[in-house]
This record gives C-alpha cells, sequence and structure tokens, in this order.
C-alpha cells in the first residue's frame, strides 16, 4: 500500500510539473502574442496615418487645382470685360469727339 501511495504521489509530482509546465508556456504563448498584437496595433496605427497623410496631400492638391483654375477663369473673365469696355471707349470716343466738334462748330455758326 506504500508502494501505491508513493506512486501516486510520484504521478501526482509528475501531474503537478507537467500543470507547471503548460501553464508556464501558456503564459509565454500570452505574453508572445499581446506582443504580436501591440506591434500589430502599431502597425495598422501606422498605416492609417501614412493612408490619411496621403488623402490630405491628395485633396490639398485637388483643392490648389481647382483654386487655380477658379482664379484662371476669373482673370480671363476680367481681361475679356476689360477689352470690352476699352473696345466700347474707343468706339464711343470717336462718337464723343465728333459730337463735340458738331456742337462746336453749329455753335460757330450761331
Amino acid at each position: 500500500m506504500e508502494k501505491n501511495l508513493e506512486n501516486t504521489l510520484i504521478a501526482l509530482l509528475e501531474a503537478e510539473t507537467e500543470a507547471r509546465g503548460i501553464v508556464e508556456k501558456a503564459e509565454k504563448e500570452a505574453r508572445e502574442l499581446r506582443e504580436q498584437t501591440k506591434k500589430e496595433v502599431q502597425r495598422i496605427i501606422e498605416e492609417a496615418k501614412t493612408q490619411e497623410e496621403q488623402e490630405i496631400k491628395e485633396t490639398l492638391n485637388k483643392v490648389r487645382n481647382r483654386a487655380e483654375l477658379i482664379r484662371e477663369e476669373i482673370r480671363d473673365r476680367a481681361k475679356k470685360e476689360a477689352q470690352h469696355w476699352e473696345e466700347l471707349s474707343l468706339r464711343n470716343h470717336d462718337k464723343a469727339a465728333k459730337f463735340v466738334i458738331e456742337q462746336i462748330i453749329s455753335n460757330e455758326n450761331l
């Protein structure tokens, strides 16, 4: 019976040692998994930041390009309108000069 008790105790100690080994292995794997998870999260965050920065740059470039197009359109319209008013002024200048000359001539005849 003592031999049975001794064998049982030995088996129990071996089982406890094996269980301790399993727990230590599980704890080690859990630590490694936490580290991997932290690294993966950090990688995802960095990737998201990089993507966000790229999208911001692209949006800014689109806005700048659109603003430049609008400035060019406004400048072109202003030039056309200035040219139109200049042409109109030149045409009316000749008419105004003729009118003034006619008025002077007609007043001299009085």
